[in-house]
């Protein structure tokens, strides 16, 4: 059985195996968001999911528009589950393409991109603030994106940060993730934040898939370290994490 030293995304994907978004995103949100970000597009027109992880909300996009998809992340087994989840529901498709690679090295059209998608992983471009710099240089004239990141609700406990392995200046309020969108020259559509529901379903999912994985694998050489880690991954969220870290997305059109 692989351990964690071959295969750096294993208890992400364990843990994730039973999200639907790999975020703390209800389907009626994402309806709604998707409903602003989808503009006029045609179908020579290519949208970018970066980071996309199962690449559920590009397809998603998919389905509201006639654009074609591209999807790029570093997990190869969430882009295997992407896949079989888009061939088995649209058949006859062949707009979406998924390609393991890390984001700055896969090829882009020449073109530009249409829209892009960042769900929570502006880690793949560097920053909040490099995914902003680099989208803003992949699209098209008043391409759009769609782009989501953590923000503080209120200044954190250096408890929790040890947690996280973060510091207090990784992120900043919501309405500082808006100003700094609009400062590098968007023009914002729409802003939402994920709620405490949302929040609790994702996170209790989270902890739930793993729990539920240990249990039927006890002999599991990783079982050990990732049950540590995820008792105090959910300790963490409901004693600090659920009234200090928010989730905001940010619909913008390139200026």
């Amino acid at each position: 059985m692989p351990n964690t030293n071959e295969d750096p995304f294993r208890f992400s994907t364990i843990a994730h195996r039973n999200h639907r978004y790999l975020s703390p995103l209800s389907r009626h949100k994402a309806h709604e968001l998707l409903r602003s970000f989808v503009a006029n597009f045609s179908a020579a027109d290519i949208v970018l999911d970066a980071g996309c992880g199962k690449a559920t909300l590009l397809q998603d996009v998919l389905r509201m528009s006639p654009v074609r998809g591209v999807g790029v992340d570093i997990n190869q087994r969430f882009l295997v589950e992407a896949r079989a989840a888009f061939q088995r529901d649209s058949p006859n498709d062949s707009r979406l393409s998924l390609i393991n690679a890390p984001l700055l090295e896969h090829n882009r059209p020449q073109g530009g991109y249409a829209a892009i998608l960042c769900v929570g992983s502006t880690y793949a471009f560097g920053s909040f603030e490099q995914c902003l710099r680099i989208a803003s240089n992949w699209l098209k004239p008043n391409g759009r994106l769609l782009v989501a990141d953590g923000y503080w609700k209120q200044p954190p406990a250096q408890s929790y940060l040890d947690v996280l392995s973060a510091t207090a200046d990784e992120f900043v309020s919501h309405a500082e993730n808006a100003q700094r969108a609009s400062a590098l020259g968007y023009d914002l559509l729409r802003t939402a934040t994920s709620n405490d529901d949302e929040w609790d379903e994702y996170e209790g999912r989270y902890c739930d898939a793993m729990m539920q994985y240990l249990t039927a694998n006890p002999d599991d050489p990783d079982a050990p370290k990732f049950l540590k880690r995820i008792q105090d991954w959910h300790s963490a969220y409901l004693r600090w994490g659920r009234a200090t870290l928010g989730f905001g997305y940010y619909v913008l059109s390139r200026a």
